[in-house]
């Protein structure tokens, strides 16, 4: 008889292509993990996964299982939560995955906590995670289908640009005229890193710095290393002095609220989101503080 467990080490290793990666998630040794998968695969009668001299990969096999085998475990952590909610206290946990806006979502943690201190977080900013996420923090391009997305904060983009430089001294600017400047952006894959690139349609931006803390990309701009551009509200109130923010047109970013389709919505999760609304509104008119 499969178990759980089985299906859990299966998923993971499937999801990470690496038996180590699992053993740490679940801090066990490797040989649990890779004996374990030698049971589920004899139950089975079949092999599932392609071994490489320092990877494993799924074979087609391996893939339609893992399919079923991953519903079959979102379903039972549904059923899990549904049985929780019978409780009247508010409790339990919520794994949210934040790519944009993090200022918001810390805001709408704090006034959770306040209220709901038996409710736990996993948040994490790194989209190559594979957990199984209540929510997803995202731009309005955020790739996945099998998501549902609401709206929940429209922000201009302007143009940062050391003061004192030629870009700040003009009125507005077109975006042509930035062929021939320097770009400092967040990493391939995130929401500044995409826009850029958008907006520079007309031309290869020439991407000088990456960096995936915004903190160093403002104080890089303000060094006068190059230009970036960047959220009206989210970054609102953090850039030095010595940075000035210019208009580019009516450019606008939606930061989406990503659910998967058919997931169940906790409690917990449910008022959440109410909070995260309410901090978003709020942004709207002050700085968070």
């Amino acid at each position: 008889m499969v178990e759980l467990l089985q299906l859990k080490y299966f998923c993971d290793a499937a999801e990470t292509e690496n038996f180590s990666q699992t053993a740490k998630k679940y801090n066990v040794p490797v040989s649990n993990i890779s004996q374990t998968i030698q049971r589920l695969e004899k139950e089975l009668g079949t092999e599932l996964f392609y071994h490489m001299s320092n990877r494993i990969t799924l074979n087609e096999k391996g893939h339609i299982f893992y399919n079923c085998a991953k519903k079959a475990l979102t379903s039972i952590e549904d059923g899990r939560r549904m049985l929780s909610d019978f409780e009247d206290k508010i409790a339990g946990e919520i794994k949210v995955l934040v790519l944009t806006n993090r200022r918001v979502v810390t805001k709408a943690i704090e006034n959770f906590k306040r209220e709901y201190p038996e409710v736990s977080f996993v948040i994490k900013h790194n989209t190559g995670e594979n957990d199984d996420f209540d929510l997803i923090i995202a731009d309005e391009y955020f790739p996945d289908k099998s998501f549902e997305m609401s709206v929940l904060l429209g922000e201009k983009i302007l143009l940062a640009v050391q003061k004192g430089s030629l870009l700040s001294q003009k009125e507005r600017i077109n975006i042509e005229e930035l062929k021939k400047e320097r770009f400092i952006t967040m990493p391939e894959g995130s929401s500044m890193y995409t826009i850029t690139n958008r907006l520079c349609s007309g031309f290869i931006p020439n991407i000088a710095i990456q960096s995936d803390d915004p903190y160093y990309i403002r104080k890089y701009v303000s060094m006068g290393l190059g230009i970036a551009f960047v959220p009206s509200m989210s970054w609102r109130g953090q850039f030095s002095e010595n940075v000035v923010l210019k208009d580019v047109g009516n450019i606008m970013r939606n930061t989406v609220i990503a659910r998967k389709k058919g997931k169940y919505l906790s409690k917990q999760t449910a008022i959440f989101i109410e909070m995260l609304k309410k901090a978003a509104d709020k942004s709207k008119y002050n700085d968070l503080g």
